[in-house]
């Protein structure tokens, strides 16, 4: 999970998610991860929660209910999953953009990486040009071979995205 950003207090219902998502439980079809039955219902009682405060505008948990549709952690069967797959996607790239529209510049990332819809694909038309102009964005994992995007990446996305001219 990301830092809470300097100008979003976290409340504590957030703090609560976060927390069990620090300690998720998860089981394995032997292909796929899937949330526990147990965890599936405690993070079907977040939903309540974090659905209020997302409704009233508070960005943090616009960010948490929108990552919690995406990564499927309402559902505890690979049928179930599948079943809310692209409905679910939709409704959290929904709120992840009402975040990042008040600047939670991690929304941005999530939609850029994971997001579906007009808005994911223009931040991720925006990130692209940000990765040629900005190359230094990008540095290399070398134990992993795999690209880590530095948060100056996402920032200047933001930026462009929604900054002060917009």
């Amino acid at each position: 999970m990301y830092e809470a950003p300097e100008q979003f207090k976290v409340p504590e219902e957030v703090k609560e998610f976060q927390k069990d998502c620090d300690s998720l439980g998860m089981v394995s079809d032997g292909k796929n991860w899937f949330v526990t039955p147990e965890w599936s219902r405690k993070f079907k009682a977040h939903y309540e929660k974090l659905l209020k405060l997302a409704e009233s505008g508070e960005p943090w948990s616009q960010y948490n209910l929108g990552s919690m549709f995406i990564l499927g952690y309402l559902y505890s069967s690979k049928e179930e999953s599948e079943k809310n797959y692209e409905a679910d996607v939709m409704s959290g790239s929904k709120w992840l953009e009402k975040a990042a529209r008040q600047g939670f510049v991690a929304a941005v990332d999530t939609l850029v990486v994971e997001g579906v819809g007009p808005e994911s694909d223009r931040l991720r038309g925006i990130s692209k040009q940000v990765e040629k102009e900005h190359p230094e964005y990008i540095q290399w994992d070398k134990d992993e071979n795999m690209p880590v995007i530095m948060p100056s990446h996402f920032e200047a996305v933001w930026e462009r995205a929604y900054g002060k001219d917009r």
